[in-house]
């Protein structure tokens, strides 16, 4: 009975270590290396890459700082993208926190690739075109320096141009009339993510809004508004 109570408070002491010795020797710090840093920016694009299945993510290079020391907890790390959906951001912050409390934030350049089937036009188009099947092909390149490519040829056929396009260029998001997904007025689910954590709550959009705008929303039950962006038909997503 004593050996299996020693032993259990053996196994529920995490935070020691043992010298040469066998003296047990309180542990203060814990080391965050470049190897440790490497990963954690390559699982962060990894959840990325899964939340753009049409697009292939993958780091070029990065430049990460010396390793630095944090102290003994539970240690959860945050990484932010320079630019809102991580394509064509050049630097990374990584953010570390020590039961909760922020501890450290670093700076890491980056250089992403980031290779999709994208829609191009196949001739030179004035403004107020209806698109066809033929005005548009697809074809696989970096889409890193651009804002809001289009994926499917399909998403645009008998839409019409808001401006004039050239030949070989990219088609973007912004150059082609849409729709509104969530029209003023409409009850929308409001999903908030929080130190790792999704957050749902009902809502009421103030503003029409297409695929990636931000736009007013009304918390149904803090009669807040707040700037979120929209996901899909009914779903606006805003982080803290």
């Amino acid at each position: 009975m004593k050996y299996l109570l020693g032993l259990f408070l053996l196994l529920s002491t995490p935070l020691m270590a043992y010298g040469a010795a066998g003296q047990a020797v309180a542990k203060t710090s814990q080391l965050i290396d470049q190897r440790e840093m490497e990963q954690i920016l390559g699982d962060y694009l990894a959840e990325q890459s899964m939340l753009l299945p049409h697009v292939d993510l993958r780091f070029k290079s990065m430049t990460l700082p010396k390793a630095y020391q944090v102290p003994a907890g539970r240690i959860n790390h945050q990484v932010v993208p320079a630019k809102p959906g991580t394509i064509g951001s050049r630097r990374m912050t990584l953010m570390t926190r020590v039961d909760g409390r922020i501890i450290s934030n670093k700076s890491v350049r980056v250089e992403l690739e980031a290779l999709a089937e994208i829609a191009i036009i196949t001739g030179t188009l004035r403004r107020g075109t209806i698109l066809d099947s033929d005005d548009v092909e697809l074809r696989y390149q970096d889409i890193s320096r651009l804002k809001e490519p289009i994926f499917s040829a399909a998403d645009v056929i008998g839409k019409r141009l808001k401006r004039s396009v050239r030949l070989g260029e990219p088609l973007q998001r912004n150059q082609v009339e849409f729709p509104p997904v969530i029209k003023r007025g409409e009850r929308v689910v409001i999903q908030a993510r929080s130190h790792g954590f999704i957050l749902t709550a009902a809502g009421e959009a103030k503003q029409d809004g297409r695929t990636g705008e931000a736009i007013k929303v009304m918390n149904s039950n803090s009669h807040k508004v707040v700037l979120c962006q929209v996901v899909a038909p009914g779903l606006v997503k805003v982080e803290f």
